[in-house]
């Protein structure tokens, strides 16, 4: 029987990413409202895009230091500040309960679970080590570790050969419209994530949870 896996993203579907939020919070100078704060982040993370400064610290090609002297640069924000505002990130990155209650749901249908994610190796390292959710998980692929980021058809390939997925057999979960394109244009299912119960209905609708 060819196994039903199902492939999570983690930021923004089982750990909570509010970037806005977090810049308000952790650099109020810069980011005083939502309107200013969404102008920094954009400024900082560009959209997370392959090429992107932060993309590259998913990727693992620049450290944590380095990283903060090139998003001063393209940000205005003093490189020390920066800094603390990295090192700040993986205690925000809380677990989304409601997201987290469908893991064990999904494997009492009999399905694999894996995820796939971009990931800088110091958050990564943080959160296998403290999230609980990960024992639902058969096998995973952090980007930092392998050198490859989502959208790139080469990490999907990778995650192809990895977890032996069937793309007609497979399942991919992920808030980011680029990472999901990609996914359909393997021949993964896929659903965007806005919320835990909006991903239910869609997999439920999929024939995927009952």
């Amino acid at each position: 029987m060819t196994p039903q896996t199902v492939v999570f993203d983690l930021g923004a579907v089982l750990l909570h990413w509010k970037p806005i939020e977090l810049a308000m919070h952790l650099l109020p100078a810069h980011a005083p409202n939502p309107a200013a704060a969404e102008q920094l982040c954009e400024r900082i993370f560009q959209g997370l895009h392959p090429g992107a400064t932060w993309a590259e610290f998913d990727r693992g090609s620049v450290a944590a230091e380095p990283l903060a002297a090139l998003l001063s640069a393209q940000s205005g924000v003093e490189a020390a500040e920066l800094l603390r505002f990295i090192h700040a990130i993986p205690d925000h990155l809380h677990t989304k309960g409601d997201t987290a209650a469908l893991l064990p749901r999904l494997q009492a249908q009999g399905h694999r679970l894996v995820y796939l994610s971009n990931m800088p190796s110091p958050y990564a390292d943080r959160l296998v080590a403290e999230r609980d959710f990960f024992e639902h998980f058969e096998d995973g692929i952090f980007s930092a570790r392998v050198g490859l980021v989502k959208p790139e058809p080469a990490i999907y390939a990778l995650a192809e050969q990895q977890f032996g997925l069937s793309p007609a057999h497979t399942v991919f979960i992920d808030d980011n419209a680029h990472n999901i394109v990609t996914a359909r244009a393997r021949g993964w299912q896929a659903v965007q994530f806005l919320d835990a119960a909006q991903c239910e209905r869609d997999l439920t609708a999929l024939g995927w949870l009952n």
